[in-house]
């Protein structure tokens, strides 16, 4: 009987694992970074790749998380792949930025993987997203009213960052590990319904399944499809940039004339992610008026004079 295997539709279209490159395996002890974990162990003779891996402690769920990590490096010790610890104090880092704990926890997690690969030399850093966490990604997404860039959900990849499971669901992760008797542990707050995410896997998806047995694949073909509508905006953006962008001015006339889904990632790229699409709408008529004036958006302040939009940095 075959063996079940996740799917490996996105590593040759995306370069995911290049011959001769060094990968990052962020693993969390959890079923997903363990079906990783074993699955790119088992791709790197056969791919001619070399695999790491790296665990990230968060000082949140005490000897719970200690455990993970003691387990963690031992299932590495096992499969004699290299394993490098690394842990912060997000409850601290959280209080002292203002954010949530997830928030938090995402950037102290990512910032370690960053300056791991960087010390080992890693081309790529692989994380075990997988179709089930991009559907709940796009709901949560969905449900805070974001536009196209926040429908595409998760990205299979950002810079070095991979995502080579991102085309497999759960239930197949599950079927791999079972088949081959490859522990992992639970973390207990994946079991806590106040979490935003847990209740729309533990709730929601569950109705949807019901609509739908393939709703996964559903929200994976949308995302696809979203995403190249959302490479093509932005290289229109790009474009009229290259075209009109002088010295951090653009001609008003010529701004006036775009259609709003193309002039808010003209802002984007002006100014970075936090511009609302009342900010958008704000400058759109901004750029309509005549007279000397100030706008102030995130980071930027644009000036409207003799028919040009200036765009200063804010100190």
């Amino acid at each position: 009987m075959m063996r079940t295997e996740p799917r490996a539709d996105l590593i040759d279209p995306y370069d995911m694992l290049p011959e001769g490159s060094r990968v990052l395996c962020a693993v969390s002890g959890g079923a997903d970074s363990m079906c990783l974990l074993h699955w790119l162990s088992e791709l790197q003779q056969e791919r001619g790749f070399q695999l790491a891996a790296a665990h990230f402690e968060h000082g949140i769920r005490g000897a719970e998380s200690l455990r993970d990590a003691e387990f963690t490096a031992e299932q590495c010790r096992k499969l004699k792949v290299p394993f490098r610890f690394g842990n912060g104090d997000v409850p601290a880092f959280a209080a002292e930025q203002k954010i949530g704990l997830e928030e938090a926890a995402r950037i102290l997690r990512y910032r370690f993987l960053e300056e791991t690969a960087d010390r080992l030399g890693c081309d790529r850093i692989a994380t075990a997203h997988n179709q089930n966490d991009n559907a709940e990604t796009m709901l949560m997404n969905l449900c805070r009213g974001a536009g196209t860039r926040g429908l595409t959900g998760i990205p299979p990849v950002r810079g070095r960052l991979i995502r080579p499971l991102l085309m497999t669901d759960r239930k197949t992760i599950e079927a791999f590990l079972r088949e081959r008797g490859i522990p992992h542990v639970e973390d207990s707050s994946n079991r806590d319904d106040r979490n935003t995410r847990n209740r729309i896997r533990h709730q929601l998806m569950p109705l949807l399944e019901e609509m739908n047995p393939s709703v996964l694949a559903a929200f994976s073909r949308t995302a696809s499809l979203l995403r190249e509508d959302e490479k093509t905006l932005c290289r229109l953006a790009e474009d009229f940039l290259a075209a009109h962008l002088t010295e951090n001015r653009l001609p008003a006339a010529e701004f006036r004339k775009l259609e709003p889904a193309v002039a808010s990632r003209v802002l984007r790229l002006l100014c970075g992610s936090g511009v609302s699409m009342e900010r958008t709408e704000a400058l759109i008529a901004f750029a309509k008026g005549t007279e000397r004036g100030v706008l102030e958006l995130p980071g930027r302040k644009v000036r409207r004079r003799k028919g040009e939009l200036i765009f200063e940095f804010i100190n």
